[in-house]
């Protein structure tokens, strides 16, 4: 470990950091995008080995331009990405989660860069979120990513987004009607005939 990570990650021991997790099957471009704001999430740390989808909205420069125009910022780490290899030929989800996590336990600096990124963002008060395909954080290699990174980080709160387009406002108070709307209404109700 080189002495500027170690220094830096002495500097946030007792902290504590949070990681949200987001996978975008099934999900619009605008779902997606409005949860990681409404959880105030500002940098996605998309962890697909290639930034590549079927769904043109998700494909890297489409999805960096629009995390953009909601304030957020976009990083891939290709390092941190399940091999083709492995998702194409596993024969179940477990067997495919056991494969990466042979693949990290040989290919672990990933892990290393991510948490500096983690914590750089926490600092900022603009928490990261993993971002791949997989909407079933269970089923997919961002769980594993969560377990070693949770070995290195004892701090570290994965926080699992659930997706939702409703932008959290503050609530209102419930309007009254007016005098003028009251009375135009129910004109009985006015003190003269």
């Amino acid at each position: 470990m080189s002495e500027n990570l170690s220094a830096i990650l002495k500097s946030w021991e007792g902290t504590r950091l949070r990681i949200y997790t987001l996978g975008y099957q099934s999900l619009s471009q605008d779902l997606y995008v409005q949860t990681l704001i409404n959880a105030g999430v500002g940098v996605v740390l998309d962890v697909r080995e290639h930034p590549w989808s079927q769904r043109p909205a998700f494909v890297k420069s489409n999805l960096r331009n629009a995390l953009f125009q909601g304030g957020i910022e976009y990083c891939h780490l290709k390092t941190a990405g399940n091999p083709s290899k492995n998702r194409k030929t596993a024969r179940s989800a477990a067997e495919c989660l056991s494969r990466y996590r042979s693949h990290l336990s040989e290919n672990n600096d990933c892990l290393k860069d991510l948490l500096v990124i983690i914590k750089e963002a926490e600092q900022a008060s603009r928490p990261a979120c993993l971002t791949c395909y997989e909407r079933s954080y269970q089923d997919c290699h961002r769980s594993v990513l969560i377990e070693e990174l949770l070995n290195l980080e004892a701090n570290l709160t994965p926080i699992h987004l659930e997706p939702s387009i409703v932008a959290q406002l503050k609530p209102q108070r419930a309007k009254r009607p007016s005098l003028a709307t009251t009375a135009y209404l129910a004109p009985a109700l006015l003190p003269f005939k």
